[in-house]
């Protein structure tokens, strides 16, 4: 026989459970736009029959059995997958911007706009070789290549030092989000095996490897390793970088780095001391540009151009110095060269310590405009030859000067062009793949006020039984 209050009691059950459901959906409305929240849905169930009243089971009502998010794994691996691709190409992309802006191009801001003004400063003095103020303008014209190089070298070593900060930046951000995702991974499975909810620690979780897999690769796996006591799974959450686990359940590994001579971080792993090479992220992204000289398919990172403008000074000022020491000053001075090293431990001339002799900058007169093989020192066969080498093709062995550096430009501007490219590509699938686990654990306001709207209805409904139920009841006392 059915109880007594029985439509009570499933009333009741009713509007307990609309009552959950309303607050299910507040709480997704008042997380409609909190980063890496995911919809949670109420799961409910109809209660079994509790008696038999006339021959007819009657059910019991209806209960929540658990609320739960809503997100799709498979796609949040995908994502992490390529975000990782996407944090390597928007790094490149952004950093050879960069070095663009201080190689310069082919405009008045460039190393070949540099070099035609002393060009025209050369052809100036050829034509008045005896004039003190074309020996000034040369002079100035030769201390601005110099500063050039000086200063492109000078800004490319910092934008390499930047580089490596960011390296020792990310090490510090993937063991700090390594330990926070391993501690979740503790609470997670303490709070599961409990009962309790955790879908926002789940949340949280899913948020910090989002963060993570920007700066390395990251791959994510599940593994069922029992079951819990109401028979659900007992799931351990695995993390691993380059190859590499890194987080295991509530352990979390933590990378170290060091600095060798030159001030450059190399990263280990702490606790074997092997080393760790990132194949993706940021961290790969900087790790190249700091490291990469373009020698045996490396990638051509800061140390390649660093290279090639050593390369250009040295190979110049060389080729230069060799047929200006052969000429005569207007002093009757020989033997001098027109540009040397800055540098007082080294006679290797170099983009950064370019400058010009000192013999030079104390006196324009040492310049050496004549040839030995003609009388007076005010002839101008020695300046037409150094002009005559400038625009050799052969200096750097099948090209101008101007050709080499066009060369770096063009190289420079191929490699942040390609980057830029497969940046916006990447992007885009990126943004694709998050549009689709948004669609699946977004929130729509839309879809929420209409969940608003029926369990508002199932509630009011469910109150209004129990009103119908305390008159029935009312009526049957008082009959009785």
């Amino acid at each position: 026989m059915a109880s007594t209050f029985a439509g009570l009691s499933i009333s009741s059950r009713g509007l307990f459970t609309s009552a959950a459901a309303l607050e299910v959906t507040s709480n997704n409305i008042s997380n409609a736009n909190t980063t890496g929240y995911s919809r949670q849905v109420v799961n409910q169930k109809a209660v079994g029959p509790a008696a038999v009243y006339n021959g007819s089971y009657i059910g019991s009502g209806s209960e929540i059995t658990s609320v739960t998010s809503v997100r799709n794994f498979r796609l949040d691996q995908k994502y992490w997958r390529e975000s990782g691709q996407l944090g390597e190409l928007t790094t490149k992309s952004d950093m050879l911007s960069q070095i663009e802006d201080v190689i310069g191009d082919t405009d008045d801001n460039s190393l070949t706009a540099v070099l035609d003004d002393f060009y025209s400063a050369m052809e100036d003095l050829s034509s008045d070789p005896s004039s003190s103020a074309t020996r000034a303008a040369m002079k100035e014209a030769g201390v601005a290549v110099s500063e050039y190089l000086n200063t492109v070298s000078a800004q490319l070593t910092q934008l390499r030092e930047d580089a490596n900060n960011e390296v020792k930046t990310s090490v510090d951000q993937i063991n700090s989000y390594a330990s926070q995702i391993a501690t979740l991974n503790t609470k997670i499975r303490v709070a599961t095996a409990s009962g309790s909810s955790t879908n926002e620690l789940e949340d949280q979780r899913t948020l910090l490897i989002d963060e993570l897999s920007s700066i390395v690769d990251v791959a994510v796996t599940k593994t069922v390793v029992g079951q819990l006591a109401d028979g659900s799974d007992d799931i351990k959450l695995s993390v691993s970088i380059s190859g590499s686990t890194v987080v295991n359940d509530g352990v979390a590994q933590q990378l170290a780095y060091s600095e060798n001579d030159e001030g450059l971080y190399s990263i280990r792993w702490q606790d074997t001391g092997a080393s760790f090479e990132a194949t993706g992220g940021q961290l790969k992204a900087s790790l190249d540009l700091r490291d990469g000289s373009g020698t045996d398919s490396e990638y051509k990172g800061i140390p390649y151009y660093l290279n090639q403008l050593d390369e250009f000074a040295s190979t110049f000022a060389e080729a230069f110095n060799e047929v200006h020491a052969s000429g005569y000053g207007l002093d009757g001075s020989t033997g001098i060269d027109f540009f040397t090293s800055g540098d007082s431990s080294s006679t290797t001339i170099t983009a950064a310590n370019m400058t010009l002799s000192a013999d030079v900058l104390e006196d324009t007169d040492k310049i050496a405009a004549a040839s030995a093989a003609d009388d007076g020192s005010d002839n101008n066969k020695n300046m037409a030859a150094l002009i005559e080498l400038c625009e050799e093709s052969e200096m750097f062995g099948s090209g101008t000067a101007e050709d080499f550096i066009n060369s770096i430009i063009s190289t420079l501007g191929t490699a942040s062009e390609h980057a830029a490219t497969m940046t916006s590509k990447q992007s885009t699938f990126v943004t694709n793949i998050d549009s689709r686990r948004a669609s699946v654990s977004g929130v729509s306001t839309n879809e929420e006020t209409a969940n608003l709207t029926k369990y508002e209805a199932a509630y009011n409904a469910s109150a209004q039984m129990i009103s119908v139920w305390q008159e029935v009841y009312e009526t049957t006392i008082n009959m009785v």
